[in-house]
């Protein structure tokens, strides 16, 4: 291990770029608008996953085995009105390098305003930098259109490959995974 990632295991993550924070989320974080959202059907749909019908607690609970060295559950919040409008998890393979990243944005007025966009920079630039990963990837659901549009264009990410009928969906129909990928510049 490094001493650049032996001093930074555990340490949150807290990043300010473009009127937004990226944040280590804490089970304190949990509140009836995120519980909401994070038991919508348009997320779950997106997450491919079926309904989980979380309860406080047991949202509280699944943020609180995140730990900020291995897996990251972070808040992207509006620095306009401090509002938690939206998630990344990571999950890093510290022996490689290489994390992988899930996102959803909940807050239903922030769809379509390139919030991701506007937070992806910075975040990898604080992963490779801080966190010393080489490597970002995204495995994304080809039915997830509004997903798609924040990997298709992004300069950072490219196309890697397409895992065809991948996965199996909720309602039992096969899905393609498209993995996008960042590397760390050189």
């Amino acid at each position: 291990m490094t001493q650049r990632s032996f001093h930074l295991a555990g340490v949150p993550v807290y990043i300010e770029t473009n009127g937004y924070l990226v944040r280590s989320l804490a089970p304190s974080d949990v509140s009836d608008t995120f519980l909401q959202w994070m038991n919508s059907e348009d997320m779950m749909e997106g997450l491919n996953l079926p309904p989980i019908n979380f309860s406080a607690q047991q949202l509280a609970d699944y943020i609180a085995q995140f730990d900020n060295h291995r897996n990251f559950f972070l808040g992207i919040v509006d620095k306009s009105n401090n509002a938690l409008i939206g998630f990344y998890t990571i999950d890093i393979n510290l022996n490689h390098k290489v994390g992988h990243i899930t996102t959803g944005i909940g807050e239903k007025n922030y769809s379509g305003k390139a919030v991701l966009w506007a937070t992806i920079d910075a975040l990898l630039d604080h992963f490779y930098l801080y966190r010393d990963l080489h490597k970002m990837s995204a495995r994304i659901l080809a039915k997830n259109r509004r997903m798609l549009f924040c990997f298709v264009k992004n300069p950072r990410f490219k196309l890697e490959g397409v895992l065809k009928e991948e996965c199996l969906a909720p309602t039992g129909e096969r899905v393609d995974i498209l993995i996008f990928a960042s590397l760390r510049s050189k």
